[in-house]
């Protein structure tokens, strides 16, 4: 006996379990008339549930990304003598903030304690 082709046996199985399908709707219709009610909740649910996962597959790519780039693109530890940072600027003098132009009124994003 000759084995038909791979397609062919696919084809016949879908055709086959259609058929099947169709035998078995009129007793699946009335399960299916009771449900109706809870169908827009149910497909609200698999809506936020395909965008969550959706949102983990992008985050988790991402993380990929960032761990790809970190292995090619080592972080560099040196810093340029032209960047000053808060953290640089370390003074005893409670007036500095004001030292640069601003007033006691002007917010210059550093906490100084205020002396009575």
């Amino acid at each position: 006996m000759l084995r038909p082709l791979f397609l062919t046996r696919a084809t016949i199985g879908l055709a086959a379990t259609a058929v099947e399908g169709v035998v078995a709707l009129p007793g699946r219709a009335a399960d299916a008339v009771s449900t109706i009610p809870g169908v827009p909740v149910k497909l609200a649910g698999s809506l936020v549930q395909s965008y969550l996962h959706a949102g983990q597959r992008l985050t988790d790519f991402a993380v990929k990304g960032d761990r790809v780039l970190a292995a090619v693109f080592p972080a560099r530890t040196d810093q340029p003598e032209w960047a000053t940072f808060d953290e640089d600027l370390v003074t005893d003098d409670p007036a500095a903030g004001e030292a640069d132009g601003g007033g006691a009124d002007v917010p210059s994003g550093r906490v100084s304690p205020r002396h009575p």
